[in-house]
């Protein structure tokens, strides 16, 4: 039997367990205004460990969200790739990636961590035979898991179709997601070797001033602004946080330090990120 398929029976009752904690009314506060120095559309902080929202601002605005879709695409490769074996690449992608196949657990990271966007056409072609009928899996996935104002267009974020997503519903990716041993582990890496090549990741500013950030994911297209998810440890707790549509990418990373310091999550100075 694949080891994906092994990994989504042994997840899915947790799944739809942390699925229903979210779904049926989590102690929450009262909703932030925004603060006049963010350049952020929304944000939220989840204590994971209270399971409580800290704090959150226009948390039902469906908006476009960039490569935190590429959440969804690992939890389906997780779910319909095997682990086991290596993928055949095309004679343009041995010439990209410099190599001959790729494991699903590369795949993996390359998708996480320098937010590849090839990679991710690689995982819905062998997930599903073509990146169309991935697209469908991924809103049919979203359906299953409660996410009902989200819609995926593609595999990797990229602009076009309609695509979008409300704080709520990231909340519940970003919980069901690091329920995937592969996932989690991929998360926490900083940086991807591949065919000789060594790749950054894109939190490498944050986790330079951060040492509670544990992982995360980001993303950033004109339309959606610099969106994050972030794994934080701080004051001995866990948490997610996650901001939507700050004006730039580094307008992103300081929007991040703001929303953290506010809250006492961060007690450094916030950076300029000019």
């Amino acid at each position: 039997m694949p080891a994906a398929l092994l990994e989504y029976r042994a997840m899915r009752w947790i799944a739809c367990f942390c699925l229903l904690l979210v779904l049926t009314g989590l102690p929450v506060y009262a909703q932030d205004t925004a603060d006049s120095e963010l350049t952020l559309r929304a944000y939220m902080i989840y204590d994971i460990d209270a399971e409580t929202i800290v704090a959150v601002h226009n948390r039902q605005q469906q908006q476009p969200i960039a490569s935190l879709t590429k959440l969804m695409t690992a939890v389906l490769a997780c779910e319909r790739l095997r682990f086991d074996g290596r993928y055949i690449l095309s004679a343009e992608e041995r010439e990209i990636y410099g190599v001959d196949t790729m494991r699903a657990d590369k795949m993996l990271e390359m998708a996480l961590i320098p937010s590849n966007n090839r990679v991710c056409k690689i995982i819905a072609r062998y997930a599903a035979g073509d990146e169309d009928s991935f697209a469908q899996a991924m809103n049919a996935k979203a359906r299953e898991l409660g996410m009902v104002n989200t819609r995926f267009a593609n595999a990797s974020g990229l602009p076009g179709g309609e695509q979008y997503s409300t704080m709520d519903d990231l909340l519940i990716l970003a919980r069901v997601a690091m329920l995937y041993p592969s996932i989690r582990r991929v998360v926490h890496q900083k940086q991807v070797e591949l065919g000789g090549q060594t790749y950054d990741g894109t939190l490498k500013p944050l986790y330079d001033r951060h040492t509670g950030l544990l992982g995360g994911k980001t993303g950033y297209t004109r339309a959606a602004g610099r969106c994050l998810i972030l794994y934080y440890n701080a004051n001995g707790r866990n948490y997610i946080v996650i901001t939507l549509g700050s004006d730039g990418v580094q307008d992103g990373f300081r929007d991040a330090e703001i929303v953290l310091k506010k809250n006492g999550l961060y007690a450094g100075e916030v950076g300029t990120w000019d």
